[in-house]
């Protein structure tokens, strides 16, 4: 999926989940949906993909590194860790727990875009890690980048009604 798509729907399912878990009026949770999505998704792109080459051709493959799910959990409250401890050296304890709760979803809503790619996520099978992908679309086909972005802007829009 592009990146763009994936800021957009992580962003949408992020801002939806903490509506349903505060009241916090939602440009604040607009605010950290967006924060935490751009960064996080960032973060497991630039470190999950890896260079190679065939022939004359270079291009980009997917790691495990930051292609699992139980990794892109990881990545995801890696990336808001030092937010969390700036909040808690602040005494912003209000934001706390959404923040934590943004960076646990972030990492696997990417997962579910990318196990819809040709590449799809890893999984550990027998040892090795082995690819899972349940369509294989193209990471930059319109009608699945299209699709994944309009379901991220009506999770954003179901999110602002609930305010």
């Amino acid at each position: 999926m592009k990146l763009a798509t994936h800021y957009i729907f992580s962003a949408g399912l992020i801002s939806l989940v903490l509506m349903f878990m505060n009241e916090l009026s939602f440009p604040y949770v607009f605010l950290i949906s967006f924060f935490i999505s751009f960064v996080g998704n960032r973060v497991i792109d630039n470190l999950g993909h890896e260079m190679v080459s065939n022939g004359n051709k270079r291009y980009p493959r997917r790691t495990p590194l930051t292609h699992t799910v139980l990794r892109s959990v990881l990545w995801g409250i890696a990336v808001v860790i030092p937010l969390l401890f700036i909040l808690y050296f602040f005494g912003e304890l209000r934001f706390f727990f959404l923040i934590l709760v943004a960076g646990l979803l972030v990492g696997p809503s990417h997962m579910i875009l990318d196990i819809f790619t040709e590449a799809g996520i890893y999984a550990k099978k027998d040892g090795k890690w082995k690819r899972v992908a349940f369509a294989h679309f193209a990471y930059d086909d319109p009608f699945i980048n299209g699709i994944s972005s309009v379901l991220g802007l009506l999770m954003l829009f179901f999110a602002f009604s609930l305010h």
